[in-house]
């Protein structure tokens, strides 16, 4: 079986884990979480853009698959079509998609996509055994998004 999906966001990597130590009963406690919203410089929160893409992930997946999650082992091939920075934004001379080599990593923006599917598309991420990850610049007419694709694995 395989499934085709497309996120229609700006794809977002998986954010850095954090710790924090808590004194309990005379013993440090460290506590590992992944951040989920940013302190602004007025001191009040808002939610950090994985939120918002891991739930656009799901959406995405939810409408095109309804069945149950998958409990094999799977593949999962990624296209990451990032921004097109302004730089290379120009009015007569061609825009294809070019490799994109900076920020964001290619393993935080799979880990964001594999974490977001957990018990959707899958019940546990380490079941994804296989898979091609590609970042590009979007061509000058096309939106920032990611497609997916599973497939199931005998």
């Amino acid at each position: 079986m395989e499934i085709r999906f497309t996120v229609p966001a700006v794809p977002v990597a998986q954010p850095r884990m954090r710790a924090s130590a808590v004194e309990r009963g005379g013993h440090t406690h460290v506590h590992m979480h992944t951040p989920t919203s940013i302190k602004q410089a007025d001191g009040s929160r808002k939610p950090h853009p994985i939120v918002a893409f891991k739930g656009t992930c799901r959406i995405a997946f939810e409408a095109t698959y309804k069945g149950p999650p998958f409990r094999g082992p799977l593949r999962c091939d990624l296209t990451f079509v990032m921004p097109r920075p302004k730089s290379m934004i120009w009015k007569t001379k061609p825009m294809p998609r070019v490799y994109h080599t900076g920020k964001l990593d290619r393993d935080n923006l799979d880990k964001a996509v594999l974490d977001a599917l957990t018990g959707h598309a899958w019940v546990d991420d380490g079941q994804v055994c296989s898979g091609f990850i590609l970042k590009v610049i979007a061509s000058g007419d096309e939106q920032p998004r990611v497609l997916i694709r599973i497939m199931e694995l005998e």
